[in-house]
């Protein structure tokens, strides 16, 4: 009996009372978390957010780790969440930031601007500590360097810590959460509710026109072939798995002067690109090639078409690029006029050093490619152990400060922070930037930081990467300007 005590509780004088103690409470939460995300509550799925508020049970009946273990654990889950993300939307992140990337991240900027108007009225209206609405903020968003940030400009400013910034966050996090999915869905209700207006406004997203061009082009192609040749032309679609195409140029290949058939467009982390003599390949490409059958078949010998060979992981550009993430995460960037320079953070680093490499790593003869299943799993890992690790680690305080502490008001005021700028951004990415359902809540999931608001954007996102591509294209602006403005506001407002 003592030996399963043990197991739950933790055994005495050991560090983080165990490693099966540990194992075990972590793969607990998880499992119970998925478990539950998988049903709906009044047609609501709160999906992976469950893990969650299990966490917090957990640890509120005294089932939680070691806090140097949490927060080790946190950080680290995160780093994988973001780092996945941007090696999916790497590929395909500077076409996206071209064909509409500043107006994206230009209306993350007003979610940040008007969450910082929110919480300075609130802080002025109720008398309520700038440090503590400081703390509020960042749980609302759900940004832990930002709470870090705030954190160590209030101990250089004073010397001490201030523990209502760590409570503020940890009150305000749960709801922050809840709200931005919320958020989502009355956006989706209010505003996208009719599928006409919804398929006219895709219609008028700049990657439709794209895939016209594309499609244009191959009916060009074919018109052509057919005058030159009174031969039957099919159109297939093959795999670039042989290593030493990695980073080719497609005219290189010459395929239509030697082979007689014409590749027309790329598709490349759920993005189409328009194939032109200079367009680099890359490892793991979905090519459409164009041409007979015999023709064809010769380009499937020379690209390679075999999943077999994409099967294998490339584990060593994923972990060298997360250090290099995490180093340049580190580094203090001072501004002129801020007294405390500003960092990245574990999240921000690792994610731009992702989409970076995998934009550019062809061009290196590096291989970043990775099968959307290893993707996947890795995302799923990385935050379901962050979402655990905050959740037993805010448990224990968390019901003594909402009914002991009056944090039942902060719990409110994190709502409105969170919720009053994600509509006024939606009314304005939809009626003025005209988006899409799922790009408009992947920008709001990278204009909150909010890993779990992703998870459920990528939920609602059955056809495409939409959800994805949007919230990595604002998030290292939005997580730069978060942590900046949580320490201003301690070190100009305190």
């Amino acid at each position: 009996m003592n030996c399963v005590n043990e197991l739950f509780e933790g055994a005495a004088g050991s560090w983080s009372g165990g490693v099966a103690h540990s194992i075990i409470i972590l793969a607990l939460v998880i499992a119970l978390g998925k478990m539950i995300g998988k049903y709906k509550f009044c047609g609501i799925s709160l999906g992976v957010t469950w893990v969650l508020f299990v966490g917090i049970l957990f640890s509120h009946f005294g089932m939680s780790l070691d806090p140097n273990l949490l927060h080790f654990m946190k950080e680290f889950g995160l780093i994988l969440f973001v780092y996945s993300i941007g090696l999916q939307v790497g590929p395909g992140f500077f076409s996206s930031f071209k064909s509409g990337g500043l107006s994206l991240n230009l209306l993350a900027l007003s979610v940040c601007l008007f969450g910082v108007g929110t919480t300075i009225a609130i802080s002025y209206l109720t008398d309520t500590p700038i440090t503590t609405m400081t703390g509020v903020m960042s749980g609302a968003v759900t940004n832990t360097p930002g709470l870090g940030a705030a954190q160590a400009a209030y101990s250089d400013m004073f010397g001490s810590n201030e523990p209502d910034i760590a409570l503020g966050y940890a009150v305000a996090y749960p709801l922050g959460v809840v709200g931005a999915i919320l958020s989502f869905i009355l956006l989706k209700y209010l505003l996208y509710r009719d599928p006409s207006k919804l398929q006219r406004q895709e219609k008028s997203a700049p990657v439709i026109d794209v895939k016209a061009e594309i499609k244009a082009a191959e009916q060009a192609i074919i018109k052509v072939h057919h005058e030159a040749a009174d031969t039957r032309f099919i159109s297939r679609r093959f795999l670039i798995s042989k290593r030493r195409l990695n980073g080719v140029t497609l005219g290189s290949l010459n395929f239509e002067e030697i082979l007689g058939a014409s590749v027309t467009r790329i598709r490349r982390a759920g993005v189409e690109i328009k194939a032109t003599p200079r367009t680099k390949l890359q490892y793991g490409d979905l090519v459409t090639v164009i041409g007979s059958k015999e023709s064809v078949a010769n380009v499937e010998k020379v690209l390679g078409n075999s999943l077999k060979r994409l099967d294998n992981p490339n584990l060593v550009p994923l972990f060298f690029g997360i250090a290099i993430g995490v180093f340049i995460g580190s580094i203090p960037i001072a501004f002129p006029g801020i007294p405390q320079p500003v960092k990245l953070g574990l999240a921000g680093g690792p994610l731009i050093v992702s989409i970076l490499l995998s934009h550019f790593g062809p061009r290196m003869n590096v291989i970043t490619y990775t099968t959307a299943s290893a993707n996947l799993m890795i995302r799923e890992i990385g935050i379901c152990l962050f979402l655990a690790c905050v959740g037993l680690d805010a448990g224990a305080g968390f019901v003594d400060t909402i009914v002991n502490k009056g944090g039942y008001v902060w719990i409110g005021y994190g709502a409105l922070i969170t919720i009053i700028p994600l509509l006024l951004a939606g009314l304005i990415g939809r009626f003025i930037l005209k988006l899409d359902y799922n790009t408009l809540t992947g920008v709001l999931s990278g204009a909150t930081t909010n890993p779990p608001a992703l998870a459920f954007a990528g939920e609602q996102d059955k056809d495409g990467e939409s959800a994805a591509v949007g919230y990595a294209t604002v998030y290292p602006l939005t997580m730069f300007i978060r942590v900046l403005v949580a320490q201003l506001m301690i070190l100009f407002l305190c």
